[in-house]
């Protein structure tokens, strides 16, 4: 997978201007920068949402992503949320189990935290190619932040993965390479 001499206007502003990125099989990718430097670009580019001015790109169709909103449907359950997205109710249950949701209860009764988790469980239970998390574990309590890394970890293990932080101590425990932009 490779974004290569991408370029990225909107009007007259540049964002990106000859950015490069390999991402190897099963690679780890944290991506860094501080707020409007093109790090939402990148992810859009990648998902489809914008086209690159210039450059070429090798990228998966099969991506499963965490948003910086969670895109929930509020009047479901969390079980009912993930399976929107994927019908293995079983390894549903058992990553949001891991991350102390209850499958049953509703998203409109749920606080924010929760709510990520849930938004982490469906990115999580789909098989994709690629999987990325944008700014995932925003919201999240030290403790909660933890568990919830040790599940992305271990689902995603041998997986492509972009994950896009503000937090250094995040990148440094999560990824085989930070990439500043």
């Amino acid at each position: 997978m490779f974004l290569k001499n991408i370029c990225k206007n909107f009007g007259e502003t540049e964002v990106l201007k000859d950015f490069h990125l390999d991402i190897a099989e099963g690679e780890h990718i944290v991506l860094m920068g501080k707020s409007g430097k093109g790090k939402t670009t990148i992810l859009n580019i990648i998902m489809g949402f914008e086209e690159p001015d210039n450059g070429e790109m090798k990228i998966p169709n099969e991506i499963s992503v965490v948003f910086q909103e969670d895109r929930l449907s509020e009047d479901f359950s969390a079980i009912s949320n993930v399976c929107l997205m994927k019908s293995d109710v079983l390894l549903a249950k058992e990553i949001l189990e891991k991350l102390g949701i209850d499958i049953k209860k509703c998203v409109n009764t749920m606080s924010g935290g929760q709510k990520r988790r849930v938004a982490l469980a469906r990115c999580l239970t789909r098989d994709a190619k690629l999987y990325i998390f944008d700014e995932a574990l925003k919201g999240l309590d030290e403790k909660t932040k933890a568990v919830a890394m040790s599940v992305i970890r271990e689902y995603t293990c041998g997986r492509s993965v972009i994950f896009v932080t503000h937090d250094i101590n995040e990148a440094k425990e999560f990824a085989d390479r930070i990439v500043e932009i």
